[in-house]
């Protein structure tokens, strides 16, 4: 018999966030209730999802989210579900879900995916902002919490996070989804221009290359606040560049099929956030592309470096332009680190196996709360 639990994602199906639906993929004894305050975009097929607003009490939203006012209406709701326990992402709407666990008497599991536990925001002490009130709270009444690399455990553990409370869960990406094509001369980066994704770092080795890609195109796929300044210096890099702007998640596979290089050139913010592990790594590489990357957060935990790709340090732009220069050189090579790539990626980060042993986790917990 199925049970269900709940899936606490503040933002429900934002379309940045479709990892969070996808995780649960390969679920065959839980079946997942997505609640949250708002809704983002519609509901996956088959999906059951409860939005909160309508079931807070006199103060509403705010009484819940500040205070931890968990009315009879919003229990009675959830409790017609008949829950095993909630299962939070991010940082915040764990911090959002402790009072609900507590009030109905679930266990809480924690997934960190990268910035909630990075930011100085999410670090720093705070009265003033419900996260870092309750962070202490949360790491101790928290039955499990899943940082998505080792990189992400350690900044915990460095706040103060328990290591026994934390069990490492890497996302994956659907094998069925991606796989490789018939490749091209074409590197590709696929991302947000802002800040964390390194965008300026590659632009800046894309310029320090210029006609030295002779014969490679370079396509850039995305849009941000750095994109405009961005795209002026492009013009004069002497690199032939396509700029898609941002394109839907259903057209990326065939970018990646395509591409012999993938460029992840990821850094840490100035507001210290970063990476846990970039799914866009894991979807290059079952794709079949090499991968130009820096050693930034979770990223050579699933890129090894001289293997399935190349690593450069954070913000190095004169490192990743020879490296990219040296992937262009040798065809060859280049195509045996894609699929060493590919290889690694469906052992280690396939969606199906990894949402397999999502549902192990969850259900060990379901199972000692009885």
């Amino acid at each position: 018999m199925t049970r269900q639990f709940l899936v606490f994602a503040d933002k429900m199906f934002a379309p940045s966030e479709g990892f969070i639906q996808n995780s649960y993929k390969s679920f065959d004894q839980l079946q997942p209730v997505f609640i949250g305050s708002e809704q983002r975009s519609a509901s996956p097929a088959g999906t059951k999802a409860i939005t909160l607003a309508t079931l807070h009490g006199i103060l509403g939203e705010t009484g819940f989210k500040q205070f931890g006012l968990v009315s009879d209406k919003l229990k009675a709701r959830l409790a017609e579900e008949k829950p095993v326990l909630i299962h939070a992402h991010f940082g915040k709407s764990g911090a959002y879900a402790l009072p609900l666990a507590r009030a109905m008497g679930l266990p809480l599991v924690v997934t960190y995916h990268g910035g909630d536990a990075t930011k100085t925001a999410n670090t720093k002490n705070s009265v003033t902002r419900v996260y870092n009130r309750r962070r202490e709270a949360l790491w101790r009444e928290a039955a499990l919490i899943l940082p998505v690399s080792e990189f992400i455990k350690g900044e915990l553990a460095a706040a103060g996070c328990p290591t026994d409370k934390m069990t490492v869960h890497y996302n994956g990406a659907d094998a069925a989804r991606f796989s490789p094509g018939e490749k091209s001369k074409l590197i590709l980066f696929a991302g947000r221009w802002v800040e964390k994704k390194g965008i300026n770092t590659l632009v800046d080795a894309l310029t320090l290359l210029g006609n030295k890609l002779n014969g490679w195109r370079v396509r850039l796929v995305g849009d941000g606040p750095l994109k405009a300044a961005l795209a002026v210096k492009l013009q004069s890099s002497g690199v032939t560049i396509e700029l898609l702007g941002w394109i839907p998640a259903t057209e990326m596979p065939r970018h990646f099929a395509e591409a012999a290089i993938a460029c992840v050139p990821s850094r840490r913010a100035a507001t210290g956030d970063a990476e846990g592990l970039p799914t866009v790594c894991v979807e290059a590489m079952l794709s079949g592309c090499a991968i130009a990357a820096t050693r930034h957060a979770g990223i050579p935990e699933c890129v090894k470096d001289g293997v399935t790709g190349l690593l450069v340090g954070e913000g190095d732009s004169a490192a990743l332009a020879q490296k990219l220069e040296q992937l262009t050189r040798d065809m060859a090579a280049t195509l045996a680190m894609g699929a060493a790539g590919r290889e690694l990626a469906f052992q280690d980060f396939n969606l199906d196996r990894q949402s397999a042993k999502l549902q192990d986790h969850l259900l060990r917990i379901a199972a000692t709360a009885r």
